[in-house]
C-alpha cells in the first residue's frame, strides 16, 4: 500500500455578496435562511489538483438582509489517487467545512449579522483502536 501525501492550503474567500436594506429595532429577531452547496472540482490537466468551492448564502424571508460568501480550497496530493473527489468527500471535507465556518463566523460579525452556522459532524467507532483505522467519516 502507498502513502499519499494530502496538502490543504489555507481557504481562501474568492467573492462577498451583502445587502441589508432592512430597518429593525436592536434586538429584534430575523428569521434567516441558511444554505451551503460544496463542490469538488478536478483539474483533468492536473489530475493531482483539487479545488474544493462553498458557496454560503444567509437571507431573510423578505430578501432584505442577504450574505453569500464563496471559499476555495485547494487540495493536492503527491501522486495520482481513484477518485480525488470522492477521497476528500469521504476524509477531509469535515476539517475543510470548519475552515470555512469560521471565515463565515468572521465575516458575518464584521457586517454586524449574528449568524450561527451548524456544527460539523464527526463519527466516531471503536475502530480507533487500531492506528489503521479510519475514525472519522462524513456523516
Amino acid at each position: 500500500m502507498k502513502t499519499v501525501e494530502i496538502n490543504m492550503r489555507p481557504t481562501d474567500i474568492k467573492g462577498i455578496k451583502f445587502n441589508n436594506s432592512f430597518m429593525a429595532k436592536p434586538g429584534e429577531p430575523v428569521k434567516m435562511e441558511v444554505k451551503t452547496n460544496v463542490g469538488i472540482k478536478l483539474n483533468p490537466a492536473a489530475p493531482t489538483i483539487a479545488s474544493v468551492v462553498v458557496l454560503f448564502s444567509a437571507r431573510d424571508e423578505k430578501e432584505t438582509i442577504l450574505l453569500e460568501v464563496e471559499t476555495v480550497t485547494m487540495v493536492s496530493v503527491n501522486t495520482f489517487v481513484d477518485n480525488l473527489d470522492k477521497v476528500i468527500k469521504d476524509n477531509y471535507i469535515n476539517t475543510i467545512m470548519m475552515a470555512v465556518n469560521e471565515k463565515i463566523r468572521v465575516l458575518a460579525t464584521m457586517v454586524g449579522l449574528n449568524i450561527t452556522v451548524p456544527a460539523v459532524k464527526f463519527e466516531y467507532s471503536d475502530e480507533s483502536d487500531s492506528i489503521d483505522a479510519d475514525i472519522f467519516r462524513n456523516m
